[in-house]
């Protein structure tokens, strides 16, 4: 099973992206991942694990878009 959380903004989605992400985690918590859009670049942080553990307070910050 798998939770896709996807939201066009803009304005800053990362927090939104990530609360989205704790509520659907009962659907797979094998891994979690977010990628953001800023211009033409995209920015992603994902690894193996639950939402909580895989994304700290740095790992958002380099989460532009």
């Amino acid at each position: 099973m798998c939770g896709i959380v996807g939201v066009v903004s803009k304005a800053p989605v990362n927090q939104l992206i990530y609360d989205g992400l704790l509520l659907l985690q009962h659907r797979g918590q094998d891994a979690a991942g977010i990628v953001t859009q800023q211009g033409r670049k995209f920015f992603m942080h994902k690894a193996k694990g639950m939402v909580r553990d895989v994304f700290r307070t740095r790992n958002m910050r380099a989460l532009p878009g």
